[in-house]
């Protein structure tokens, strides 16, 4: 059988450069492609010249187009990552789908606004084209065992603290989707905008309160990523309590262990779940090759992507207006502004 023809459109930082720093673990778009031998990455795009070259020459890419309809004349595609900003996704889809792709994968927030986003995933769905979201740890065994864990073994869950930081829609987006995973559909939304600032002035820092429909209460509080670079879940169970670090994907786990007057103490205990040594979007790659032949629907769908980015727009939208919000948003026309 031969490789699918694959293409990335943003040869940026998930598209190609994170893979330039040889002490991390590979991570890229790029690197998902060649690594995988069903499939071959045939054709790059990027508005920048410069990185164009630069990228076609590491991974011997000789079909480089800056005008992203040219590429798709030129190219017969089996498939497309897209990793520009969230404002063009509609437009690239668009011109994917009509040019006759099997899959799509397409970089979170999954677009600007709730409408355009429906019209992605509809058209995808006309096309019978795979739409999967590169939210990462949708993607990760490690992340399914630390959900399994929580179901299993934490007991009723009450609590969860959430510390972030480079804006409510850049990683924003990527604990509302985990938040999802963890513990279901969020029913309110309470958000203020932070007195911490973002590096990101077009998007903004915002502290969050969710209340889930069927689960706990979470609160998210927006710190100072130009100090120290934390994103870190605290996950407060009947039978204990969890710190999930997911820049590290470290976890640890308190579990009662002795009383201390009249309070039972927590204590950390030995925890066996050990970090994937493939990157969420490598596997991300695999998981939506294999939904050509299987027919399934990828780990992250573009539903996925529409519930994480209605819940960045409800926390602005709540902050905005100075009151909750209710779940689903009726308001399907507010552009965010992303990376």
């Amino acid at each position: 059988m031969k490789p699918f023809h694959c293409a990335i459109i943003g040869c940026g930082r998930i598209g190609c450069e994170f893979d330039d720093n040889k002490r991390l673990k590979k991570r890229t778009h790029a690197t998902g492609y060649i690594t995988n031998p069903k499939t071959k990455l045939v054709a790059l795009c990027d508005v920048d010249n410069k990185k164009l070259k630069k990228y076609g020459k590491k991974y011997s890419i000789s079909s480089l187009y800056i005008d992203s309809k040219k590429m798709f004349n030129e190219k017969k595609l089996d498939c497309v990552s897209i990793c520009t900003f969230a404002d063009s996704h509609l437009r690239l889809v668009q011109e994917a789908v009509s040019n006759g792709v099997k899959c799509i994968f397409i970089e979170k927030p999954i677009s600007d606004s709730l409408s355009s986003t429906k019209k992605i995933i509809e058209l995808c769905r006309k096309n019978k084209v795979i739409l999967a979201v590169d939210h990462q740890r949708r993607f990760e065994p490690f992340y399914h065992s630390i959900k399994n864990f929580i179901n299993k073994k934490l007991g009723k869950v009450d609590f969860v603290n959430v510390f972030y930081g480079a804006g409510i829609a850049n990683t924003g987006s990527h604990v509302f989707d985990l938040l999802r995973f963890f513990f279901g559909e969020v029913l309110q939304v309470k958000g203020e905008f932070s007195e911490i600032k973002s590096p990101n002035n077009k998007d903004l820092n915002l502290d969050v309160f969710l209340k889930f429909e069927k689960g706990p209460i979470a609160f998210l509080k927006a710190l100072d990523l130009r100090n120290y670079g934390i994103c870190e879940f605290n996950i407060f169970g009947t039978n204990g309590r969890i710190i999930l670090d997911i820049l590290s994907n470290k976890v640890t786990y308190l579990k009662p262990s002795s009383n201390y007057f009249d309070y039972v103490r927590l204590s950390p205990t030995e925890f066996s779940l050990t970090e994937d040594q493939v990157s969420g979007t490598i596997l991300g790659i695999k998981n939506m090759i294999g939904c050509i032949s299987t027919g399934k629907e990828p780990l992250c769908t573009g539903y996925d992507g529409y519930k994480s980015l209605e819940l960045v727009i409800a926390s602005i939208l709540s902050a905005k207006e100075r009151k909750k919000v209710y779940l689903p948003l009726k308001n399907n026309s507010y552009k965010i502004s992303s990376k």
